[in-house]
């Protein structure tokens, strides 16, 4: 599963124009809500790119959504649309 988690970071860094590390929380924090988890603390709270790729995957948002440059990428095709409950 872990090998998996990694190719999937790389494929989303790439196409998206993502850091690695931006990628790797994506998948984590996505994972995290896949399974009903609550988020660690440090990824609510921390300024890192892996705790704001955390969160965007956590609560399906765009990593760059708070950045006000304009190198903001969309979501990956499988997101949710926004507003829509999903399901764990």
């Amino acid at each position: 599963m872990q090998v998996l988690s990694r190719e999937k970071s790389k494929v989303l860094a790439e196409q998206h124009g993502w850091s690695l590390t931006i990628a790797e929380g994506y998948v984590d924090g996505e994972a995290c809500r896949r399974r009903g988890k609550a988020p660690p603390a440090h990824t609510l709270v921390g300024m890192d790119e892996y705790s704001e790729g955390f969160r965007a995957g956590y609560y399906l948002r765009n990593p760059d959504s708070t950045r006000s440059d304009s190198t903001n990428h969309p979501l990956p095709a499988d997101a949710p649309e926004g507003g829509k409950e999903f399901t764990a």
